[in-house]
C-alpha cells in the first residue's frame, strides 16, 4: 500500500429552509474552484430523497496530506465563508477506499465525445509589475499566444524566453487584439495607457479586462467610455499575491456585463482558482478597495503593536513570532510579520505607495457615499509618511521602521516616564 494513498471525504449538510437553489449555485461556483486544486480528484453533490433539506458532498483527494493542507489555506476559509449562510448542522468523515468494483460494463459502449478544444485567442497583456507578470506568466503556461509590454523592457525578459512576443509600445502589443489585459499602478497609468494608445488600435468589439486597481467612480467612467468607443470591459480585480498570481491561484472579482465575462471566462478562469461575479461597474473595484482598508489597517496595526512591545522590553523578533503564531493572527499578518522580522522589504509584495493610494481611494469613495472611515484615514496617513521620507517603493511592512522610529523619538522627548 502507498505510504499515502487516496482519500475521499464525505460532507453531511442540513441546509436552511428556503435557500436550497441558491446553496447549490454558490457550491458549483466552490466547488468548481477546489476542482482546481491540484491534489482534488474529483467531487460530488447529493441530495437525500428521504431527509428534507440534506445534502452529501463527495470529495476525492490524491491523499490525506494534500487534503488538509487545503482545508488550512485562506481559499478554503473563502469557501466555508461563502457557504455558511446556508448551512446548518452537519458533520464529516475522511474515508478510505477498502474495496472499490466497477460496474458491469454496457451492453454497447458510446463513443466518448471529443473534448472542447481549449480557448487559445491570443493575448494582449500591458503591465508587468508583481502581480501582472505572474497572472501573464499564468497564461502563457497554459498554452496562450501572448504579447506584451512593460514601460521596464527588463521585466519582460523571463516572459519571451516563456515564448511571449514583446512589443515596444503598448499600442503595438494591443494592436488588432481583441482580448487585452492591463495590471497597471493607478487612474493616470489607465488613462495614458488605455485611453490614449490601445483604444485607437484594438480590434471592433474588443474586450478590456482590466485589473488594475482604481476608484469605482472611475471604472464606472472607463466601462461608459470604452462602450462608447465600441469596446467592452471587464472589470477583474485579483486579490492574493505575487505568488498565487504565478500559479493561476488568485481570487478574482469581476463586474460589468455578465456576457462579456462568459466571453472571457476561460482566461479568467486561468489566473484564478475563484471567479465571483459582483455585478455592475465599479462593483469589483469597491471590494477591492476594502480588502485593502483591511491589509492596510492590520499592517499598521501590527507595527504599532511592536513599537508599544518593543519600548516596553520585549524582543522584537520573539514579539512578531508570537503574535503571528496566536489566535489574533491572520494569513496576512502572519506574511508581513515575517517581512517585519527579517526586514525584507524589497523587492516589495506590495508598495507602500501603492497602499497609500488604495486607502487614499478608498477613503474619498466612502465620503462620497456619507461614510467618513476617520481610523483608516490615520493608517493612510502613517503610509504617506513612509512616502514621504522615500519609502514608496518598499513594501507596505516597512511602516514598523517608521513606528518604531516614531516611538524612540517620543521616549527620547520624555514621551516615557
Amino acid at each position: 500500500m502507498a505510504d499515502n494513498p487516496p482519500i475521499r471525504v464525505i460532507l453531511r449538510m442540513e441546509i436552511l429552509p428556503g435557500v436550497q437553489e441558491e446553496f447549490e449555485k454558490i457550491w458549483w461556483e466552490v466547488a468548481s474552484a477546489i476542482a482546481r486544486q491540484p491534489a482534488n480528484r474529483g467531487q460530488t453533490l447529493v441530495r437525500s430523497v428521504e431527509e428534507d433539506r440534506v445534502y452529501y458532498v463527495i470529495t476525492d483527494w490524491a491523499d490525506e496530506p494534500s487534503f488538509r493542507a487545503f482545508e488550512l489555506s485562506e481559499a478554503h476559509v473563502e469557501h466555508r465563508r461563502r457557504l455558511r449562510p446556508y448551512r446548518g448542522a452537519g458533520h464529516m468523515a475522511v474515508t478510505r477506499t477498502v474495496y472499490d468494483l466497477p460496474p458491469a460494463p454496457p451492453a454497447a459502449e458510446v463513443p466518448a465525445q471529443r473534448p472542447t478544444a481549449p480557448d487559445t485567442k491570443p493575448v494582449a497583456f500591458i503591465g508587468l509589475g508583481n502581480m501582472g507578470a505572474g497572472m501573464a506568466h499564468s497564461l502563457i503556461d497554459s498554452g496562450r499566444s501572448l504579447t506584451v509590454f512593460n514601460r521596464t523592457v527588463a521585466k519582460t525578459r523571463t516572459l519571451a524566453e516563456a515564448g511571449a512576443t514583446v512589443a515596444a509600445s503598448a499600442a503595438e502589443a494591443a494592436a488588432g487584439h481583441s482580448v487585452v489585459v492591463l495590471s497597471l499602478s493607478d487612474e493616470p497609468a489607465v488613462e495614458d495607457v488605455l485611453f490614449r494608445q490601445i483604444v485607437p488600435v484594438l480590434a471592433p468589439g474588443a474586450v478590456v479586462i482590466d485589473t488594475s486597481t482604481v476608484s469605482p467612480a472611475y471604472a464606472k467612467e472607463s466601462a461608459a467610455r470604452l462602450s462608447a468607443a465600441g469596446l467592452r470591459r471587464v472589470e477583474a480585480c485579483v486579490v492574493g499575491n505575487p505568488f498565487q498570481a504565478r500559479e493561476g491561484k488568485l481570487r478574482v472579482y469581476t463586474s460589468g456585463d455578465q456576457d462579456d465575462i462568459d466571453e472571457v471566462r476561460p482566461l479568467l478562469d486561468t489566473i484564478g482558482s475563484e471567479v465571483v461575479h459582483l455585478g455592475e461597474p465599479g462593483t469589483a473595484a469597491t471590494i477591492k478597495l476594502i480588502f485593502n482598508l483591511l491589509l492596510g489597517a492590520q499592517v499598521a496595526s501590527l507595527a504599532e503593536a511592536v513599537a508599544y512591545g518593543v519600548e516596553a522590553g520585549l524582543d522584537r523578533d520573539s514579539l512578531l513570532g508570537a503574535i503571528a503564531g496566536s489566535g489574533f493572527s491572520s494569513v496576512v499578518m502572519r506574511f508581513r510579520a515575517e517581512l517585519m522580522r527579517k526586514s525584507s522589504y524589497e523587492p516589495a509584495f506590495f508598495r507602500s505607495t501603492l497602499m497609500e493610494k488604495d486607502l487614499r481611494l478608498a477613503i474619498d469613495d466612502a465620503a462620497l457615499a456619507g461614510v467618513g472611515l476617520p481610523v483608516l484615514d490615520k493608517v493612510r496617513e502613517s503610509f504617506a509618511a513612509a512616502v514621504a521620507a522615500g519609502d514608496g517603493d518598499k513594501d507596505a511592512s516597512v511602516l514598523i521602521e517608521h513606528t518604531t522610529a516614531a516611538g524612540k523619538g517620543k521616549a527620547a522627548k520624555g514621551g516615557r516616564p
